[in-house]
């Protein structure tokens, strides 16, 4: 089997508008995908939501990375892991687990509980990798924490690589687990260089079948205000662009 990122096209979802305002990203990408009219989408997604975001990603036809919005809008993994057909692993880089039950139970879907939501409802992921969580992991409820691993932001790619049960692997990356000087999002960040994100992402897909890659983290703000966060835009774009070489270019 030979190692490589399965598609090379990129999507933008447009929730909010805010990839307008990164002008080199969206001349890079294949295809949008309108998702601003949805109600029930911040923060928690409506069950009747998520039928619609999932209706609108199933008639896309580009399949390789997917740039998704500010974090509110993670679950949006979720529903992209739901198309996978076969048994594969989730890396996971991000400043927090995503796997906390706001009512300690299965079902309400949201950008803090997609995870344990994945895990708890989709047989074929057989093993989450998350790198990079702050300490906030150790309150994960047993079912949930069986199926996931935590590594250390300075975790070495051959390690987390090694660590992998499945040949097929799927990529999400919340800008926060980065340090500041790299991206700037709505959330506590993490002290991650972009030099080692990108080189751990390069390392997966040379030696692993990745499925996909999804990226969240912009900094919230309409393209009418969008000047008075200029400066900090262009971070995440730069730093959406060398995350996109980083698995196009491995």
């Amino acid at each position: 089997m030979i190692m490589a990122l399965c598609h090379h096209e990129t999507t933008l979802l447009d929730f909010d508008g805010i990839y307008t305002t990164q002008p080199e990203l969206s001349e890079r990408a294949d295809e949008w995908v309108e998702l601003a009219d949805i109600a029930g989408t911040y923060l928690f997604c409506a069950r009747e939501a998520l039928q619609e975001i999932r209706r609108r990603l199933s008639a896309r036809s580009a399949r390789g990375l997917t740039f998704i919005g500010n974090g509110n809008y993670h679950y949006v993994t979720y529903a992209l892991l739901c198309e996978i057909d076969r048994p594969f692993s989730l890396a996971l880089f991000d400043h927090h687990s995503d796997a906390r039950l706001s009512d300690g139970r299965i079902g309400l879907l949201s950008c803090g509980s997609w995870v344990a939501e994945a895990v708890a409802r989709l047989p074929l992921l057989r093993q989450v990798h998350i790198i990079g969580a702050r300490t906030d992991r150790l309150a994960l409820p047993p079912h949930v924490s069986d199926k996931i691993r935590f590594w250390p932001e300075d975790t070495s790619a051959e390690e987390l690589v090694s660590a992998f049960p499945t040949e097929h692997v799927y990529i999400s990356v919340d800008k926060d687990v980065l340090d500041r000087r790299f991206a700037v999002t709505n959330w506590d960040h993490g002290t991650m260089s972009l030099r080692q994100l990108t080189a751990t992402l390069g390392r997966i897909v040379r030696v692993k079948n990745v499925l996909g890659v999804d990226v969240c983290g912009e900094l919230p703000a309409s393209p009418v205000d969008a000047w008075r966060s200029a400066k900090q835009i262009k971070r995440n774009e730069l730093t959406n662009l060398a995350i996109l070489e980083s698995v196009l270019r491995a």
